[in-house]
């Protein structure tokens, strides 16, 4: 899940527009993830919003927040009792756009995490990563905990060192249509990973997924409004400019 916030108050002396429209965009992602999770997930923890280290961006996780977010536990043991044994990690740093109109994540971490063995460190199955600025591995990509010979039979025919699998940036979708949040948790419903869902859950999260679409094709819009008018009017509209 990504979130583009309202435009923003333009009357507003400059540096209170930027840090106040900032806090309460953020706050509302916040709340939008607290909506969707909640729906979704039984017990599910409430969004907060974290300073980053960076003071023109926040950080956004489930509470409590403490030396880093919580994880959203999804099963526990047996008896009910004791740390969860499979959890979801959900984390974003968002930030204004350059224009300080909209909300834009910066980076965001995603994905399932185990922990067997309550005297080990909870241990991750996959992590779905986006960084805006990333330069030397694509934008959105996702790590596979996992081993694979067949990776290795390649990358040793290839004359090269294999990586451990989790080192390997898989891409997956770029900026616009990366992966979200709703499909994770369609995901494990749909691999039968995860099945005790709050009552009317599905709903909740297609709601969410359609929000999140018609948000990137108006992102998409404004970053090729040509190819949008160009679509528009093969498909029989008329497309009119408002300026003079």
């Amino acid at each position: 899940m990504a979130y583009l916030g309202r435009r923003v108050d333009r009357k507003r002396p400059p540096g209170c527009r930027v840090i106040d429209s900032l806090e309460a965009e953020s706050t509302r992602f916040a709340d939008n993830l607290t909506d969707l999770i909640q729906g979704c997930l039984r017990d599910a923890p409430e969004f907060v919003v974290v300073d980053a280290s960076d003071n023109q961006q926040r950080r956004i996780g489930p509470s409590p927040f403490e030396s880093g977010f919580a994880f959203i536990p999804l099963l526990r043991k047996c008896d009910g009792n004791g740390p969860p044994r499979l959890m979801l990690k959900v984390e974003f740093h968002v930030s204004l756009d350059r224009q300080q109109d909209h909300l834009a994540v910066q980076r965001s971490t995603f994905g399932l995490w185990v922990q067997p063995d309550v005297q080990r460190s909870p241990r991750p199955v996959f992590r779905i990563e986006y960084d805006r600025d990333a330069s030397n591995k694509p934008s959105a990509h996702i790590h596979l905990h996992a081993e694979s010979v067949e990776l290795g039979w390649i990358y040793g025919t290839a004359g090269l060192p294999l990586p451990r699998l989790q080192e390997i940036h898989f891409p997956v979708g770029g900026r616009r249509f990366r992966p979200t949040v709703e499909e994770l948790l369609e995901f494990l419903h749909r691999e039968q990973l995860f099945t005790d869902w709050s009552p009317g859950w599905r709903p909740r999260l297609d709601e969410s997924l359609s929000d999140w679409n018609r948000r990137q094709a108006r992102a998409t819009v404004r970053n090729d409004p040509k190819a949008a008018i160009e679509q528009l009017e093969s498909m029989g509209y008329e497309v009119m400019s408002v300026h003079s």
